[in-house]
């Protein structure tokens, strides 16, 4: 990485809140199996709009399977 990229990242770092994955979480852990089976998305698509649709947050994405999931927020880049 050029010096110019990893400042950008560090600037972006600092404006984005990183959630983790918590596996005792019974309402997330409900939340990713409603998303899946309704959307049919693959499981590692599922936990990331559970998460998203849990803490509220937006989900930046340029896949589009992400649009068919009408309780997430999604923005294209």
């Amino acid at each position: 990485m050029s010096q110019d990229d990893r400042q950008l990242f560090q600037l972006f770092l600092q404006r984005v809140e990183i959630v983790g994955l918590v596996g005792g979480d019974a309402a997330l852990i409900e939340k990713i199996t409603e998303i899946r089976l309704q959307y049919r998305l693959k499981l590692p698509d599922a936990i990331i709009a559970a998460m998203a649709t849990q803490n509220s947050a937006s989900l930046v994405t340029n896949d589009q399977e992400f649009a068919k999931v009408t309780m997430l927020t999604v923005i294209n880049w």
